[in-house]
């Protein structure tokens, strides 16, 4: 996958749980993928997932590990998040 295509799957994250994530989370994801702040939106976002114990699927799993992987991001957060 090119940057350009990771860095566009990674800004359509916060759409993807914004209806699971708290207003104040969901506020600073959006800023940070308008600035192109790739690595902070992934650490918040995980964060929030797993503070708030918000359930996510399978394929929104496989999405996140693909989108830290492809940034060379560590994937072990994602060990913590509530999958059904």
């Amino acid at each position: 996958m090119s940057e350009a295509e990771l860095a566009t799957r990674t800004a359509e994250l916060p759409e993807v749980f914004a209806a699971r994530l708290p207003a104040a989370d969901l506020a600073g994801l959006r800023s940070m993928a308008s600035g192109g702040e790739w690595e902070e939106l992934l650490d918040l976002l995980v964060s929030a997932l797993s503070r708030t114990g918000a359930p996510i699927a399978p394929a929104e799993l496989d999405q996140l590990r693909e989108v830290l992987s492809g940034w060379g991001l560590p994937t072990t957060g994602l060990d913590q998040l509530v999958v059904r």
